[in-house]
């Protein structure tokens, strides 16, 4: 391929969150522009996508998918880290519900080659940050807010007062019990979570996305059974403000990573 051809099929990431989108809404041929020859994907409820490997197999799984469902994903919130990227998204199903998901993305050679894919029970109602607002962050500052949040997750309640902002906003995929508004609500949930019989520890998977630009970050995470040891995959994506956490969307799967 000539330089002035590569640079035709050359995107951001902003770019390839929309694109990958719009493979699964209307054009699976996308796969080729999107996917390295071995990218591998992992889904957090099911293994349909275990076998799919690279962009040809991508496009005829995604035409067969679109034969029986008729899914309309929208890109909502992107954290972009340059070689891996990040982002919510929001599917309407056929049976007219919307769900809200996140996925993760790593690159080589600017194609995707490792995706993770999750998807709450419901949807987030909440209204995501204005573009605008997003401020530049140091590197330093977001990774010690990455520590500090896996250490809350892990029972560290009273972190909650320093990380989260007073306007904070926790999104659950599972069930609005688990949702919280403000650092007070943020730390009695997570006491409650390591009051139970069996709290799971959490270990970061990987290296997180650092977006020091718009201010935003990801991390996939492991989490682990202290009594069984049983472990599935989970992702949180963090939007930032002055230093502090101001909105967190938390999916778990129920399999652990293949990769």
């Amino acid at each position: 391929m000539s330089p002035e051809t590569a640079m035709l099929f050359t995107m951001d990431n902003e770019k390839r969150m929309t694109t990958w989108c719009r493979m699964w809404n209307e054009d699976p041929s996308l796969a080729h522009d999107l996917m390295s020859d071995d990218c591998v994907q992992w889904s957090d409820h099911v293994a349909d996508l275990d076998s799919v490997v690279g962009p040809g197999d991508q496009e005829r799984f995604v035409t067969a998918y679109r034969a029986r469902h008729v899914n309309i994903f929208s890109p909502r919130v992107l954290a972009d880290a340059g070689d891996r990227f990040a982002y919510l998204w929001d599917v309407e199903k056929a049976d007219g519900r919307t769900l809200t998901g996140i996925d993760v993305n790593i690159l080589t050679d600017d194609r995707i080659q490792e995706n993770w894919t999750f998807v709450a029970q419901r949807r987030c109602e909440q209204t995501d940050p204005e573009p605008h607002t997003a401020e530049r962050t140091d590197l330093a500052t977001l990774q010690d807010l990455c520590r500090d949040w896996v250490q809350l997750r892990n029972g560290r309640a009273e972190l909650a007062a320093d990380l989260a902002t007073d306007d904070f906003r926790l999104f659950s995929g599972t069930t609005p019990a688990d949702d919280a508004h403000g650092p007070t609500e943020l730390a009695g949930l997570i006491e409650r979570q390591a009051a139970t019989n069996d709290p799971p520890t959490l270990a970061l998977h990987r290296q997180p996305v650092i977006d020091t630009t718009r201010g935003h970050l990801a991390l996939l995470w492991t989490a682990r059974t202290r009594t069984h040891g049983t472990s599935v995959g989970g992702v949180d994506l963090l939007t930032t403000r002055s230093g502090r956490i101001t909105h967190a969307w938390s999916l778990t799967g129920t399999r652990p990573f293949r990769y």
